[in-house]
């Protein structure tokens, strides 16, 4: 990225230095062949026109040393007024006002700059009659000054400009670190979970190993059952298992809180509606066995979106949808009301829900519903 930056860097400062030294020959010939054949020059041409076409090459300079060019330019036509007499010419205007203006947008200290003007409109009128040297002087200042004027402005509008983009690709930065960090901080969270999860379908496994160990000569079907029971949390084991080993976390560390499950959404959905917010919830299609990490996550994207709505939905209804399928668990949160997703402080946890949910190999959409207000939805896969 940086070596991309510098390349742009080098190649506008080369089609910069190109577009100088374009403008200044540009005015330069103008300025000479003006000097050469129209009459408002004093003479002799030759020498007038060999000190026009120095003033316009000072132009080539015009960005990389400005204070320079300007007191260039304008110190040559000085010298024409002062050695040959007054002119007045479309060509030295030009010249003076596109060093004026340069000069403006680029130069660092205007002192130098400020004597050059002084001196040139000072010459302006040394062999002029006195009732028109003082009128030539004010035009003659007015004329510069209103194009260094310009360029100040222009250089304060870039300014404020470079501001604004610095500080822009600061915020980007600082948001895709604060959502790197959610997404972290969501892993280490699932791991601590599945954790638990592990923990407690392997202390299951050993109690009905030892459980069909007792009965197994004389009560064989009780001892079947056991080992059924001890298959299948084995494999659940095993899936979850599976699902901690592909996260890139620190070490899990392991709580003693018991892991809610979709049997408590109904104790979550009464504490929402006991802080003032309408919560209805209901179930589609037949419940079937659910992994237990895949419970716990589907309690977390309602208990997140419930939470949001609180913040954000204001005076609102919220819907709380559960549909079971043959392979998957939907988890659907909407609600109708009018407060703002986005900005500061708006729902910054639907990035760790996306994370949770993608962990599982689920689908998890989040955005304004089709009649307003909120909608969230996560698919669960449920078949391992």
């Amino acid at each position: 990225m940086r070596e991309r930056r510098m390349a742009g860097t080098i190649r506008c400062l080369v089609r910069s230095r190109a577009a100088d030294v374009m403008l200044a020959a540009v005015l330069a010939g103008y300025g000479g062949l003006d000097a050469l054949t129209q009459p408002d020059w004093p003479g002799p041409r030759p020498a007038v026109a060999a000190l026009v076409v120095a003033s316009g090459v000072c132009l080539t300079w015009r960005r990389r040393r400005p204070v320079l060019a300007f007191t260039g330019a304008l110190g040559v036509l000085t010298v024409v007024l002062v050695a040959f007499g007054h002119f007045e010419s479309g060509s030295s205007l030009l010249i003076g006002l596109v060093a004026a203006y340069s000069v403006g947008v680029y130069g660092a200290d205007l002192r130098y700059a400020g004597g050059a003007i002084v001196c040139f409109t000072a010459a302006m009128g040394l062999r002029e009659p006195s009732g028109e040297a003082l009128p030539d002087m004010l035009w003659t200042l007015a004329a510069l000054a209103l194009p260094v004027t310009v360029g100040l402005a222009t250089r304060a509008l870039r300014g404020r400009a470079l501001v604004l983009e610095e500080r822009t690709v600061t915020l980007e930065r600082e948001q895709e670190q604060r959502a790197a960090a959610a997404v972290a901080e969501e892993r280490r969270r699932i791991a601590r979970e599945l954790h638990d999860i592990i923990s407690h379908g392997l202390g299951v496994v050993v109690l009905q190993a030892g459980a069909a160990e007792q009965v197994l000569d004389r009560d064989p079907a009780k001892a079947r059952a056991a080992l059924a029971l001890i298959r299948a949390t084995g494999q659940e084991a095993i899936g979850e298992m599976g699902t901690l080993v592909g996260l890139i976390r620190d070490d899990p560390e392991p709580s003693r809180d018991p892991q809610p499950t979709l049997a408590d959404l109904e104790r979550l959905v009464a504490t929402t509606c006991a802080l003032g917010l309408p919560v209805r919830m209901m179930t589609e299609g037949t419940a079937g066995r659910v992994p237990a990490a895949v419970e716990l996550s589907a309690y977390r994207v309602v208990q997140e979106s419930l939470t949001n709505a609180l913040k954000h939905a204001g005076n609102a209804r919220v819907s709380v949808v559960l549909r079971y399928q043959p392979d998957d668990l939907e988890v659907e949160v909407s609600d109708d009301g009018t407060g703002c997703p986005q900005g500061a402080g708006g729902r910054h946890g639907l990035t760790g829900l996306r994370e949770r949910v993608s962990i599982f190999g689920g689908r998890f959409e989040a955005g304004r519903g089709q009649t307003g207000g909120w909608t969230v939805r996560a698919s669960f896969p449920t078949a391992r």
